[in-house]
């Protein structure tokens, strides 16, 4: 649920995970979008993506995600259209939102969505005592890893508890408008030529 006295933005917000193969820079081996808010019993979309290049056993063994598991899995190419429909015209969030966007920038050159949320800067802002901000640690600190329901690293159920911390940062502090949010954790966006490719192991 959200507040319904918080001042929430007109344009819809999703909320995005992507995994890599552990190339530099990466290539997407799994992309999910979850819709804000979460709605029990819908699952976020989420895509398995052949790379062009093999999976490193380093990438592997953070996400699970084996060559063999991709191996029948569609290209970006094949993919890119209906992912790009999913995006456009929304809210970006994502935790370490600088490292999602810059992938999926990287390959939706043209994209460019209403603009991008933090949910790690939002975090910091909210809880600045914590020990770690990364987000199992947050979901420990809420108490939303009881709402785990699959393992993370994956860009499917990292998107959906992503969406529930959103949530619960709202709730947890004194911000009452997407205003605000935006003045504490969005991120500024570059053009095309301007995005930096991410560095080997940024993604995780």
């Amino acid at each position: 649920m959200t507040d319904t006295k918080f001042q929430w933005p007109c344009e819809p917000i999703v909320i995005v995970d992507v995994e890599g193969n552990g190339h530099t820079p990466p290539d997407l081996v799994e992309l999910a979008i979850a819709s804000f808010p979460v709605v029990e019993g819908s699952d976020p979309l989420s895509w398995l993506i052949k790379p062009p290049n093999p999976i490193t056993w380093q990438a592997k063994r953070v996400h699970g995600i084996g060559n063999s598991k991709v191996k029948s899995s569609p290209t970006w190419e094949e993919l890119r259209g209906d992912v790009e429909q999913h995006l456009q015209g929304k809210w970006f969030v994502a935790h370490n939102a600088s490292v999602d966007y810059g992938v999926i920038k990287r390959h939706l050159p043209d994209w460019a969505p209403i603009g991008v949320i933090d949910t790690l800067k939002l975090a910091r802002h909210v809880y600045p005592n914590a020990q770690s901000h990364s987000l199992s640690a947050l979901l420990t600190l809420t108490g939303l890893d009881v709402e785990i329901s699959s393992e993370l690293h994956r860009a499917g159920e990292d998107a959906r508890v992503t969406a529930l911390l959103l949530s619960r940062l709202i709730k947890d502090s004194l911000i009452k408008s997407w205003i605000e949010v935006c003045n504490i954790a969005q991120l500024k966006t570059q053009t095309e030529k301007e995005t930096p490719a991410p560095e080997q192991g940024s993604l995780w």
